[in-house]
This record gives structure tokens, sequence and C-alpha cells, in this order.
């Protein structure tokens, strides 16, 4: 069978996987990184975790279930009462999703919402907060100075301040966006404790769909959501501004973050996309595994590319052929599937996983 995935591991876990194989009593951490509809790549993946119960068996201690915009609407389908059937609602809700030059900021943020109560309901809320294996971490940002406003020019302003702030140090980014999580389970996340310098709040039955809005509001495109329950007031928006793909240490103890990315690269925030030079720091992928397509199943895809947003543009008067091809891409990523558990099961991981460095 063809290799459609590579594995990367960071230092501390590099011998561990050459030794015994990926264990799933290993796995303390499974995040999910933004990217929009570039999450597509992931579906086969995801689909065989929840159908071998992989995280489930992952040891007698709690798994974090945690990331932003996409990535955090994966770990949530995945925490649901029956996540097999939430997982491909959302599938099909973002996927159906249409927009045209008639939209703004308010529409935009009234069909995720719809997206949001698709694939989340009522019955799914006290299995979330009250999971047997799994606690959540979400991330946001809450909006400061200029961000908070609702004029879309002013908007549009903080955004490029914060780009060109980005430019000099990442930590500029602070003067418009607070680092902030909504976590599940009786106190934050172990991660949030060590030099994490953001905002921490619990999710209950009134936030969680306000939360989980607002881990997809990108400013200037989508309409932030306020005074989240249980927060403090204020404008939450996209926590992938901030941890866009992997931008902090979990501190898994003696396990290690499963990582399932839709690229090699490792982008720390969301301003960093094009900055080639920027990569995630290396304490932060000490005990990552990083699994991610080979250019051989990219190669497989309609006109070998990932899906992303620009598609939206591409296909706007011909969302059907859109569709066609992210559905397309959803079937093939089952070869991903195939060859994850193939790899795992038969040890063939160890002589497979690759250094990964920052």
């Amino acid at each position: 069978m063809k290799k459609m995935i590579r594995f990367k591991a960071g230092s501390g876990i590099l011998n561990l996987i050459r030794d015994e194989g990926l264990k799933s009593e290993r796995v303390r951490v499974f995040t999910g990184p933004a990217g929009g509809p570039k999450w597509f790549v992931s579906v086969g993946f995801d689909k065989a975790l929840i159908r071998s119960e992989f995280l489930q068996k992952s040891s007698s201690e709690r798994v974090l279930l945690t990331g932003a915009s996409a990535g955090a609407w994966r770990c949530l389908a995945m925490a649901c009462k029956d996540p097999m059937s939430a997982y491909e609602k959302l599938r099909i809700a973002y996927s159906r999703n249409v927009f045209t030059a008639q939209d703004n900021p308010s529409t935009v943020s009234a069909k995720l919402r719809s997206n949001v109560e698709t694939f989340i309901n009522d019955q799914d809320l006290p299995h979330i907060l009250n999971h047997p294996k799994f606690d959540l971490a979400i991330h946001v940002v809450k909006s400061k100075n200029l961000a908070t406003s609702s004029n879309i020019k002013v908007e549009g302003l903080a955004l490029i301040l914060s780009a060109i702030l980005n430019l000099i140090n990442s930590k500029y980014i602070g003067l418009f966006y607070d680092k902030s999580i909504f976590y599940t389970g009786n106190h934050a996340p172990e991660f949030a404790s060590h030099d994490f310098d953001g905002l921490a709040f619990r999710i209950n039955n009134q936030n969680i769909k306000e939360v989980a809005l607002a881990t997809g509001s990108l400013p200037y495109f989508i309409k932030g959501v306020s005074n989240i329950r249980g927060a403090h007031e204020g404008v939450y928006r996209d926590g992938g501004l901030i941890n866009y793909q992997l931008n902090e240490d979990y501190h898994p103890k003696d396990g290690l973050t499963l990582f399932f990315h839709y690229q090699e690269r490792i982008t720390p925030g969301w301003f960093d996309k094009k900055l080639y030079w920027k990569k995630a720091a290396g304490k932060n992928l000490e005990r990552v595994l990083q699994i991610f397509p080979s250019e051989t199943f990219v190669k497989m895809l309609p006109d070998r590319k990932i899906p992303d947003r620009t598609d939206f543009v591409t296909f706007v008067n011909d969302p059907e052929e859109r569709i066609r091809r992210w559905d397309k891409v959803c079937q093939l990523s089952e070869l991903i599937a195939e060859d994850f558990m193939e790899s795992v099961e038969s040890g063939q991981i160890r002589d497979r996983v690759e250094p990964l460095f920052p």
C-alpha cells in the first residue's frame, strides 16, 4: 500500500515511538489546527479514531481535546453523545455553506451559528460537559482596544496593525487580543497554569454554543460573539489568531500529544501564515506526534490541492462543484485512515516515524 501519511515525533517521544510504536494509552492530548476547509483531509482519520475508540482507550487518565476554529469543532463533535453522527452533521453543514457577494459579517455569523446548532443538540450538552473520558479546551481570543469595534473598517485596521506588530514580536498581538480558553472539567487544564498568560473560563450549558461560534469567528469576515455567559464582558473571536496550528506546550507528562495536521509546516499564529521563517517553538513540540498527508495523497486530490477558503471564491458561481470536490476529498481521506490504523496495529510506525524539528 502506498504511504498516505507521514509521522514525525518530537525529541521527547521519538525514541518511545521507535521502541514501542503508538500505544493508545500514551495519548494524553488530541489537538486540531485551525485552517478553514483544510480540515476535510482529516475526516477519515477522525472517523477512524471514533470507530475504534482509540482515544477512549488511552490509559486510565482523561484525554484533553483541544483546538481552535475547525480544530475545535472536530473536538466538540468527538465529545458528543453520538460522535459519528455529530461529526458527519458537522461535515455536511460546513461543506454545504454557500456565500455570495451579498454576505456580510452578520450573515456569515448566522450561517456558522446554524452549523453549530446542526451538530450539537441539546442532548449532547450534558454528555460533553460530563464526558466519561474527555475534557475540552477551546481556544478563543477576547478582543481589546480597536479590535472591539463593530465597525468593519476599524476591525480591519486592528488586523493590519496586529500583522505589522507581529513582524516585530508576536507578543504585541496582545494589544488587541487576549489569549483565552474555555474548558470543561473540574479545573483548567494543566497547560493553562504554565506560562499561559491568558484567560480561562468554564464551559457550561448556557455558553457552549456561543463558545463554539466564537472560536470560528474570524475578525473582519465574521461577527464576533459578545458577552459570553460565565466569562468577562467583551467580544470573543477566533482562537486561531494566536493558536493557529500548535502554539502551546500541552504538558502531556509521560504521554504525548496526538496532532493530525493538513501539512508538514506548523504555523504558530494566524498572522504567521506567510512568514515562513516563523516556526512553532521547540518546547511545544517535544512530546508531539504529528501526522500529516504525504505528497502521494495530495496528488490524488482534485487539482492536487488541499481544500481552502479560496474555494468559496473560485466556485462562487458553481457551489455544487465545490461541494463535489470537497466530498471527494473526504472520501479519499479514508485512505489516510487505513494507512494510520495499519501502521499502528502492525507496528510499522516504529520504522516510519521521523524526527520533528521546530
